[in-house]
Formats: C-alpha cells, sequence, structure tokens
C-alpha cells in the first residue's frame, strides 16, 4: 500500500483550493449569491490568502484577456539582453535571513534584507536586525555556498528594520520598536566595527502608532551648512486615508525630515517635505538634488524631486484611487490644488521602492542613468531624467521575477546588487562576459 507523502498532501489540497476558487467565482455569475457582497468577501477574505501560483492558474482559466498579455512582448527584452547591452544575472539563497510575515497579507511569507557596502565588504541586515558580513564581494557566491560569513552583535533588538544607512565611519538604522500595543519611529547609530556594534539613539519619536510604520529610508545630507540627516516616515493613515497625518506640521508621519548631526536632542527634527503617503525610496546626489520614490494607493506610484517645504499632495491630491471605498475620490491635478507634481506616476503601481544613481563606469550606454527597484512589479526600472529633473526622458523595465527591496552598486567591482525578499536571495547584475 502506497503511504501519501507530503508531496501528494500538498497537490491534494491544491487541487481542492482551486477547484472551491472556481466554484465561487461561477456562482458569482450565475447569480446564485449578491455579486457585491460575494466580490467583497473574496477580495478580501479569500484572494489574499491564495497562493500566487493558485491565482495565476484561476486568472488564466477566468480570462483570456490575462492569458493574451503573455502575447504582448514585441520588441521586449530579457535578461540577459537589455534594450542596449547584455548583462549577466545570478542569484544566491541567503539561508541564514529570518521570515516574517506580510503587513497585509498575515498569510504572506518573506525574508527582507538591505544590503550595505564598506570597503571591499558586503553587510546583510535582514529585517529583525541581524547583521552579516561577506569579507569580500569578489567572493560573494564561493562564501555564500561555503556559509562563509559572521554574525555582528549588536545591542538593540528592534521589531523591525526599515532602512540601514553607512556614512563616515558610522552605520544607522532606522526602526519600528514595539511595546504596549504602540509602534514607535527611531534611528540608532553606531560606529562601524566587524565584532560587536553598540548603538546609541540619534532619534526618536513619541508619536504612537497602531500600526506598522513604513518608510525610513536615510541618506546624507546638507541643509543650512548643517552636516545631518535626511529621512522619510510613511503616512500614519489606514490605505485609503483614515486618520492620518501628512499634513500636519505637528506629525512626523508622512514627510521627509532632517536631522542635523550636531544636534544632542534625540527628539528634535526639521520638516523638510510633508504630504507623503509611504516613501519607500530616497536619493541624493551631486550634493543637493533629492529624489524620493512614494507608494500611491491603488495606482499613482510617484517619483518626486524633493524641495524644501514642499508639499506633495497626499491624501487630498493622488493619481490613484481607493482600495475599499468608491466614493473616496482624489483630487487628479496636484499644481491646480498648490502641490508639487510628481515628476512620473506609475499607473498601474508597480510596488516602487529604492532608487539610486548609476555610476558612469558600469556601462557607456547607460550614461547618467538610475536604476528604481519594484516589489509587485518585480523588475529594475533602468531610467533617465532630463537635466532639471522635470520629466523621465525614457524608461526600460529590466524583469528580474522577484520582489527587490533594496538595490545597491559597488564601484569597485562594478556589480549591482539586488536585495531579493521572496525566498531571500541576492541578487547579482554584472556586464556580460563569455
Amino acid at each position: 500500500m502506497k503511504i501519501l507523502n507530503y508531496k501528494n498532501l500538498k497537490k491534494i489540497v491544491l487541487i481542492f483550493f482551486i477547484i472551491i476558487s472556481l466554484l465561487i467565482i461561477y456562482f458569482v455569475y450565475l447569480n446564485i449569491f449578491d455579486q457585491n457582497k460575494l466580490k467583497t468577501y473574496i477580495n478580501k477574505y479569500l484572494w489574499p490568502y491564495t497562493p500566487l501560483k493558485v491565482q495565476a492558474i484561476i486568472k488564466i482559466t477566468y480570462s483570456d484577456k490575462f492569458f493574451k498579455q503573455f502575447q504582448n512582448d514585441y520588441n521586449v527584452k530579457f535578461i540577459p539582453e537589455t534594450q542596449s547591452i547584455k548583462v549577466n544575472f545570478n542569484r544566491y539563497k541567503l539561508d541564514f535571513l529570518t521570515s516574517t510575515e506580510g503587513i497585509y497579507n498575515k498569510n504572506t511569507q518573506r525574508k527582507s534584507f538591505f544590503i550595505e557596502l564598506l570597503d571591499e565588504r558586503v553587510l546583510i541586515i535582514d529585517i529583525k536586525g541581524n547583521i552579516f558580513q561577506i569579507n569580500k564581494i569578489e567572493n560573494l557566491e564561493s562564501d555564500i555556498k561555503k556559509n562563509n560569513f559572521k554574525k555582528i552583535s549588536i545591542n538593540i533588538k528592534p521589531y523591525q528594520i526599515l532602512d540601514s544607512f553607512i556614512s563616515d565611519n558610522k552605520i544607522y538604522l532606522s526602526y519600528a520598536s514595539y511595546k504596549d500595543k504602540c509602534f514607535k519611529f527611531q534611528i540608532d547609530e553606531a560606529i562601524i566595527d566587524e565584532k560587536f556594534l553598540n548603538f546609541k539613539e540619534f532619534f526618536k519619536s513619541e508619536e504612537c502608532l497602531k500600526s506598522m510604520i513604513q518608510g525610513g529610508r536615510i541618506q546624507k545630507y546638507s541643509h543650512n551648512n548643517q552636516n545631518g540627516i535626511l529621512f522619510t516616515v510613511g503616512d500614519s493613515s489606514t490605505p485609503d486615508f483614515i486618520g492620518g497625518d501628512a499634513q500636519s506640521e505637528k506629525s512626523i508621519f508622512g514627510k521627509v525630515l532632517f536631522k542635523s548631526l550636531e544636534s544632542k536632542d534625540k527628539k528634535e527634527y526639521l520638516i523638510f517635505s510633508k504630504g507623503h503617503r509611504n516613501p519607500q525610496g530616497l536619493l541624493v546626489f551631486k550634493n543637493d538634488k533629492i529624489l524620493s520614490t512614494e507608494h500611491g494607493p491603488r495606482g499613482g506610484d510617484e517619483i518626486n524631486r524633493i524641495f524644501f517645504k514642499g508639499n506633495y499632495g497626499w491624501p487630498i491630491s493622488s493619481y490613484g484611487q481607493s482600495y475599499f471605498d468608491k466614493n473616496l475620490k482624489y483630487k487628479k491635478n496636484h499644481s491646480e490644488n498648490g502641490f508639487i507634481e510628481p515628476v512620473f506616476s506609475f499607473i498601474p503601481s508597480i510596488g516602487i521602492s529604492e532608487i539610486i544613481y548609476l555610476p558612469e563606469n558600469f556601462s557607456e550606454s547607460w550614461q547618467d542613468n538610475f536604476l528604481l527597484t519594484s516589489l509587485n512589479g518585480k523588475s529594475v526600472y533602468r531610467i533617465k531624467f532630463s537635466k532639471d529633473l522635470k520629466k523621465i526622458i525614457y524608461k526600460e523595465k529590466i524583469f528580474i521575477g522577484d520582489r527587490i527591496r533594496d538595490i545597491k552598486y559597488s564601484n569597485a567591482s562594478k556589480l549591482i546588487l539586488l536585495a531579493l525578499e521572496g525566498e531571500g536571495e541576492i541578487g547579482i547584475i554584472a556586464r556580460f562576459s563569455k
């Protein structure tokens, strides 16, 4: 008698789930149930917990329009081909990463992490604050396969890391702390050490948030001749905006903030700009130019040029739409309502994340280019802006096939490093070599 093993059981459960899902969809169009109520139930309670592979099968079965999109690849390049050059792409699994559940879908498991480069060393910082060092980027592949890395001890226990940043022999961590059912935003700093990082408070807010804090990107910046740190904090609202603080001058939420390195007051900060929803990327380049990437609601992810005292409109203006409330309308023109227009808005959303400036030594064909990453889009976007940063001249989508949380470029090795959070892998893009 053949014993039912785990793989067979998994297949049976998957088939059963597909059949039940298809039956529910079938009943909707037979008008056996109230269509609107059933659709709401499926979207809210069933669909978010459906495995991605099952979602794909249902979509293809349910709508031939979904299937036909795969025929729409005219003149689209796939790695190793890009529009102008060939690249190599490899990915390596990081078994030491911590797995956590998704923010909106608690059934989703991800291995989110951030990448920092220090000389030829690679630091991997996972979402719980575990820090691992790989000694040489050129030996990255072999060191990962041989588990040749070391863990650096730290003196703090963050609830969730939001970003990491290295500058002037210091490492900064932005994170959410959690106590008494309350999330608070904090940034700590430590002098770089290969054995132990003794973090001290740099910035700490007393504002309490009942849901998970987002944003947290960090960059070095000089404002009014004071060297400091520029950082983002997401809005405190629900996805559609109920009770948020993005327009309030009394709150850190929905802002880009500045704090001087000279300030000893851990609570002191300057509101640099406001009206932001969920700024997931931040870049300071050529000393004073600032770009930010920001999640919209349903649709309307933005690239913004950040100016001091700028107001970017959320939650009044957005090119996106409400997730749940059809009666909730955002104004579709920023400038006519006194706000700064985005440089570009992605419709539909791509799950926009980090943005970097790509140095000239990577490729002559990619001069003055920026690389922008995406989560749901699972792609890297190669972008060229106009000199005044007022518009995008072109963009090229380079499909990777995984959610990309972070991106770094190594000048010395001429490698692009990607933090792939689906299975917890580091992706490496290099110039093509035979």
